[in-house]
This record gives C-alpha cells, structure tokens and sequence, in this order.
C-alpha cells in the first residue's frame, strides 16, 4: 500500500516544478492531501485531493490516481463565461471529464510520465470518442 504522504509528496513536487507554475500559476499552492476508502477524488472548491485505498494498491495507479486528480484541482468545470463546460447529467456527459479536463491531464501526464504515456492516452480517449484536441 502507498502510504498517502508519498502521494502528497508526488503531487507537491509537481505543483512546484517550472513547468507547472507557468501553465497553472494559480495552483501552484500545494493541496491538502487526504487517504481514505475507496476510490479517489478531487474537491477544487476546497483544494483537496483524495487518493482512495483502491488507488494506492500499486505504484503506477497511485501514480495515475494523483494526476487524474491534480487535472481536476486545475480545469474548472465552467468556462470564462461562466457557463457549464458540459451538461451535468444524461447521455451527453462524462461526469466531469470534459475537453478542458481531457486537454489538461494529457499535458500533466505528458510533462511527467513522458510523451509515450500522453499519446496512449490520448489514443484510449480517442477510442472512447472523447477528443483531447
């Protein structure tokens, strides 16, 4: 089981690095990171990530688990506007995994795992007919 400062540790190195602060300057403050049952989640509002049990069985999900997560902390889920990025329930929505979410946790897992990493997951939303571009 990976202990959950390690996953603290994993986030807040990221949100320290050069590379973050430029493209995400505003949470660039570490979150609060807490464990728990279950899987994982994020609550932006309260600037708090959740890596659930579930998650931290192995190191490469725990790995994934926190950049999903962190993806979520960046990308609201309004646009400029103020409007709903997509709608909230029904056929049409992916439970918060819109194109700006998509979009951003590519580039995380890109600036982290590598460009290999990025482009498979960039085919598996593709494949799900989800598009990141």
């Amino acid at each position: 089981m990976i202990p959950i400062r390690q996953c603290a540790a994993y986030l807040h190195a990221v949100q320290q690095a050069d590379w973050f602060a430029a493209a995400f300057a505003v949470h660039a403050v570490p979150v609060a990171v807490i464990g728990g049952a279950g899987g994982s989640a994020a609550d932006s509002d309260r600037r708090r990530v959740k890596i659930g049990v579930n998650d931290r069985r192995d190191a490469r999900r725990c790995e994934t688990s926190c950049l999903h997560e962190l993806a979520h902390i960046v990308t609201a889920d309004v646009d400029v506007d103020g409007a709903d990025r997509e709608v909230v329930s029904g056929p049409g929505t992916s439970r918060g995994h819109h194109h700006a979410w998509r979009a951003n946790f590519v580039f995380l897992v890109r600036m982290t795992l590598g460009n290999r990493a990025a482009s498979r997951l960039r085919t598996e939303f593709t494949q799900w007919g989800l598009p990141t571009r």
